[in-house]
């Protein structure tokens, strides 16, 4: 379970796994957190291969981020543990 000891990874990859692909600034929001942080999570699971992370050519270069195959896997593992444990 190291893998999800950083900072909001299982967060990050929950709500990616719930929303699909999302801009840097939405992920942000929805986490409410800022982007240091989670700038480096998302370096980390992007080196884990579980999320992508793509630059688009239109407006200003905006940054936005979707699960791999990998990464969805995961997720909705992560999901089912999340709703285990908020069971009453």
């Amino acid at each position: 379970m190291r893998y999800f000891e950083k900072s909001h990874s299982a967060s990050i990859l929950i709500a990616l796994y719930e929303n699909g692909k999302l801009f840097y600034s939405q992920l942000l929001k929805i986490l409410g957190h800022g982007g240091g942080t989670i700038s480096s999570t998302i370096e980390y699971l992007k080196n884990l291969g579980l999320i992508i992370d793509e630059v688009e050519d239109k407006f200003g270069g905006r940054r936005y981020l979707y699960l791999t195959e990998k990464g969805k896997k995961v997720a909705k593992h992560l999901l089912e543990i999340k709703k285990i444990m908020e069971e009453e």
